[in-house]
């Protein structure tokens, strides 16, 4: 089994960058401060008499940075996975979660 890095990023997110994203904020700020695009891992579009709600739900994790052959992966790590999911409706984060995250 192979791993390789999939681009550059040198780094995970920690407790510190994840702190200093908070709700509010819109996909573009908070890529900034991550550095990469999320997984979209779900969508959806509601209308209401007020208009429309668009809401996605996006992950960033060590999945995103390191793809291995066919096999699972293995990195001396001691965090071997960790990851944060963050939900947006109309462009604009409502709520935010982390796990394994090292400080």
């Amino acid at each position: 089994m192979q791993i390789q890095q999939k681009d550059s990023r040198s780094n995970q997110i920690n407790q510190d960058l994840y702190n200093s994203i908070s709700t509010g904020m819109t996909y573009a700020e908070v890529r900034a401060i991550i550095g990469w695009d999320g997984v979209l891992i779900y969508q959806n579009e509601i209308n209401f008499a007020g208009g429309k709600i668009r809401e996605k739900i996006y992950q960033w994790n060590n999945y995103d940075i390191y793809s291995t052959d066919n096999e699972s992966q293995t990195v001396d790590d001691p965090n071997p996975y960790w990851s944060i999911t963050l939900q947006f409706q109309n462009d604009i984060l409502i709520h935010k979660a982390s796990f394994n995250l090292n400080p």
